[in-house]
């Protein structure tokens, strides 16, 4: 099975934000196992830098975080037909655009985030935390 995991999981377990992080933990500790293939867009790396940064305001830290979650998810490529793809839907949230064009580009069975409303017109099953848990079990 191949997710794509939204950045407000991967920074829910991060910044440990109460009451989102455990599900989120949950998720990803399946594809540290690898009982599932979990994909972030390579542009949510630069992302999560930077908000780990902002919010521990530590240079180090985030370098430490971002290092980790290489070691638990997958990096795609975004490429440049993607952001074409992404860009000519004009999406309200063209970030939200870019990861479901990314998960569709290959192939995840789902997209596992908080925000479910933010991925509903894009033609991909999108699934909290706690729902992919209970489904994959």
């Amino acid at each position: 099975m191949k997710i794509m995991c939204d950045t407000n999981i991967i920074i829910d377990v991060l910044l440990e934000r109460e009451p989102f992080a455990d599900d989120s933990c949950k998720v990803l500790s399946l594809c540290e196992e690898r009982r599932i293939d979990g994909f972030i867009p390579a542009s949510s790396i630069t992302d999560i830098y930077y908000l780990v940064r902002k919010y521990t305001h530590s240079t180090d830290l985030a370098y430490k975080a971002v290092g980790k979650l290489l070691e638990i998810v997958k990096v795609c490529s975004v490429t440049n037909n993607d952001v074409l793809v992404a860009f000519r839907k004009k999406s309200r949230d063209f970030e939200d655009c870019l990861v479901a064009t990314c998960a569709k580009s290959i192939r995840c069975d789902c997209i596992v985030t908080r925000n479910k409303r933010d991925f509903e017109e894009f033609d991909i099953q999108v699934l909290t935390p706690s729902e992919f848990l209970h489904q994959f079990s």
